[in-house]
């Protein structure tokens, strides 16, 4: 059974601290002391809400070959000419046309200096990498309406722009059910170049618009480009610098903004999958050959498994929007910017393998809508507080007001002082917190020997004690955090606590 449509995405984790001796393994051996006492919530707990979806639509089951019977690729057609689309990277046929490649001597994504960084890795919580989740075997999150359009970037080697902008796209529907469809042109305007952590850099925490408010126009896209990266500067312009009236007009005219960033480092298929089913898509960055068409029948397009490449300096990035577990592997489902001519309708899938073997960087963005109203996910109240201790029953930090009250039957923190109902309305593996079905955290009990970080998770989400030293905002000796389904794992984004997927 499919899940129903996530409403449920970023939480941040409270923070509180208590007294403790580990200050002297992981804070510098200084007693920074406890902070102050979060006030105790007393109330009963409260039940989650009726299902708003209770039919969920289960994808069609894509006819995908084992990996030794794929299709052969297809090469370049002899009469097709890939030329010099931007800077000295040559184009790439997609089987109608050939389109922009990024040129990358490293990695079209930086560093992780700009984004959030998970503190536990999803095969921690579980127990080890020999531990399974429990997932859903089919997730298309074209089923659920959360991806936004297929964009075509043609010869524009934006392709990080268009990425991030499908994403933005889908991160919002989380919220609204209705993807906004954000402009590539802005996105682009703020950063014009091949590189994805200037992307992100230039674009988190801004305003993005609407596509009908800055439409994407290949020949003022190209013109800002820098003339080093121009094949025909004749032909549309380089150098030349953004329109500040139009960019202007356009940031006042909001419909969301991109406000947490993810860089995965190296994650394997289990935990790509968990991600996806937890209703995120991800960025991924690829080495790609010259040739990148599909094959096979229509719904179950694929791109054929390739050992080689010509070129190892240029890349494209795409996102993974769904994927389906076989005997023979697990695909993942591409959403490219190649607009709806190539593959399915602009989809494809990619088996696991190829993935592994040639991607460089993986990425997961978050954004929220520029309004919100009472019917989406709540927002969390941030503090710096802690919660006493009582002989009865442990308190821990409700994930989302921050009051300290008592575990959930489950084992997990409430959430907004609602806990998962004891008959659980969701397939196995979810859980109801919020009126919608989302992935649950999973049950269990640990201490990592390498941060001293120590969780008790159950469906409904983890709660962390955290040494001061791994957490930057922690002003006593241990700090506590507590993170709900899907976003149960604790991270840090700068100077602050977070939760991700």
């Amino acid at each position: 059974m499919k899940r129903a449509v996530p409403l449920l995405g970023v939480f941040l984790g409270l923070l509180g601290c208590t007294k403790s001796s580990a200050d002297t393994l992981f804070g510098g051996g200084v007693d920074a002391g406890p902070a102050q006492v979060a006030p105790k919530d007393s109330s009963a707990v409260k039940a989650p809400p009726p299902l708003r979806v209770t039919k969920v639509t289960v994808p069609a089951l894509p006819d995908l070959p084992s990996l030794q019977n794929h299709a052969a690729a297809q090469p370049v057609p002899i009469e097709v000419r890939l030329g010099t689309v931007a800077g000295n990277c040559k184009g790439v046929w997609n089987g109608s046309e050939v389109v922009a490649r990024s040129c990358a001597k490293s990695a079209l994504y930086g560093s992780n200096k700009e984004g959030a960084k998970p503190l536990i890795s999803h095969a921690t919580l579980r127990g080890g990498p020999k531990v399974p989740p429990i997932l859903p075997a089919i997730v298309d999150h074209r089923a659920e309406g959360t991806e936004g359009v297929v964009r075509n970037q043609s010869t524009v080697p934006a392709c990080t722009a268009f990425a991030e902008a499908a994403a933005i796209d889908h991160a919002i529907a989380r919220w609204t059910l209705k993807p906004p469809n954000v402009s590539v042109m802005e996105i682009w305007s703020r950063y014009h170049t091949a590189i994805e952590q200037n992307a992100i850099n230039s674009n988190v925490s801004q305003p993005m618009c609407a596509e009908t408010d800055w439409p994407f126009a290949i020949p003022e896209a190209t013109s800002w480009l820098p003339c080093d990266q121009v094949a025909n500067p004749k032909k549309y312009g380089c150098g030349q610098p953004v329109d500040q009236a139009k960019q202007a007009k356009a940031a006042s005219k909001v419909v969301g903004k991109l406000t947490r960033v993810v860089f995965l480092q190296q994650p394997d298929t289990n935990a790509l999958k968990t991600i996806i089913a937890a209703g995120q898509d991800v960025i991924v960055t690829m080495t790609i050959p010259d040739s990148f068409m599909t094959k096979g029948n229509a719904g179950s397009r694929y791109i054929p498994h390739y050992e080689t490449v010509q070129n190892q300096d240029v890349g494209h990035a795409m996102l993974l929007a769904g994927y389906v577990n076989f005997a023979h592997g697990t695909y993942f489902l591409i959403h490219n910017s190649w607009g709806t001519g190539w593959g399915d309708g602009g989809y494809a899938w990619i088996h696991e393998a190829t993935i592994a073997k040639w991607t460089r960087e993986y990425l997961v963005l978050d954004a929220e809508p520029d309004v919100k109203d009472a019917n989406q996910r709540p927002v969390r109240a941030r503090g710096e507080t802690t919660c006493p201790m009582e002989a009865k029953a442990e308190l821990v930090p409700d994930s989302i007001t921050g009051a300290c009250a008592p575990r959930c039957p489950d084992g997990s923190p409430r959430h907004d002082g609602v806990c998962a109902a004891a008959k659980n309305p969701c397939a196995n593996g979810y859980v109801n917190l919020n009126g919608t079905c989302v992935i649950a955290a999973p049950s269990t009990t640990g201490t990592d020997d390498k941060t001293g970080i120590a969780w008790k998770c159950g469906p409904g989400g983890c709660s962390y004690d955290l040494p001061r030293g791994v957490d930057p905002s922690c002003t006593g000796n241990t700090c506590k955090a507590s993170c709900p389904a899907p976003d149960y794992r604790v991270a840090t984004q700068g100077t602050q606590l977070t939760c991700v997927e």
